[in-house]
């Protein structure tokens, strides 16, 4: 038989042979494969087992924590009562420093009253603002009583606010008021 070829030229050299695989060609792929799934494999093992140990050292926190209640809601308890104690002493110690706070401003004022000079009234507005108001003989007498406050660690901005002549018994006087700043922080001398 003879065999007679239809096709032309370059036809035929564009015509392509199949592909064969050899059993060998196919090592190298399955072993990365193989190797990519051992990988894969040992990664969830391992998150497998980290998540079980996990789950096991939250069971035994649970279990102390359980074990630990009664100790835990006493100590809670403790702490609010410390802290109802703390308040309540807090109120105890400023009601202790404010009370001989106006005994020692009216022993502070006794101390700073020159001879002559006699207060009528003093009006304490807030806790700071004292205004006193007095007769006296003279406008000297009533600036004497100034300074003495002035240099009293108790008062501070002491200021004139009136001093007229007046009358008192058929006798001339002199009429002030004046107003300072009580600063009950300072230690009386």
């Amino acid at each position: 038989m003879i065999r007679i070829n239809l096709l032309p030229r370059e036809e035929k050299a564009q015509r392509q042979t199949p592909v064969q695989f050899k059993a060998g060609d196919l090592v190298v792929p399955g072993a990365m494969l193989l190797a990519a799934g051992l990988v894969i494999a040992g990664t969830v093992v391992s998150q497998h087992s980290r998540a079980a140990r996990l789950q096991k050292d939250i069971a035994e926190v649970e279990a102390q924590s359980r074990a630990l209640q009664p100790q835990i809601e006493r100590v809670n308890r403790l702490a609010q009562e410390r802290a109802e104690l703390d308040l309540r002493l807090g109120i105890i110690a400023k009601l202790e420093k404010g009370r001989t706070q106006s005994v020692r401003l009216m022993d502070e004022l006794a101390k700073c009253v020159p001879d002559h000079l006699w207060l009528t009234g003093s009006t304490q507005d807030a806790a700071t603002s004292l205004a006193l108001e007095g007769v006296t003989f003279s406008n000297l007498v009533v600036s004497d009583f100034m300074s003495r406050l002035e240099r009293s660690p108790m008062f501070a901005n002491v200021e004139l606010e009136v001093a007229e002549r007046g009358v008192l018994q058929d006798r001339d006087v002199v009429k002030f008021r004046i107003t300072c700043t009580v600063t009950p922080d300072e230690p009386a001398n």
